[in-house]
């Protein structure tokens, strides 16, 4: 699911790796890996729009991965 340039939203079954393409954002964009049987949001290093991006789920399961160029996500699950 994508709004091209802005957001970008995958789900991997059962974790692994992802290749995204980012061809059509600029800049600096956030990432989140969101962990749905835990209800966590852990936080990725920023990547670098303009091309096609490969990452890695940091736990092994469902993920979800969320990159976007507005402010990250905040664990509302937990609070």
């Amino acid at each position: 699911l994508a709004n091209p340039g802005s957001a970008y939203l995958v789900y991997l079954p059962d974790g692994d790796n992802v290749t995204v393409d980012l061809s059509n954002a600029t800049g600096m964009l956030n990432v989140q890996w969101l962990k749905p049987t835990e209800g966590t949001i852990i936080p990725g290093e920023k990547i670098k729009g303009g091309s096609k991006q490969l990452l890695k789920a940091p736990f092994s399961g469902d993920a979800v991965l969320y990159i976007t160029k507005k402010k990250p996500l905040t664990n509302i699950l937990s609070e």
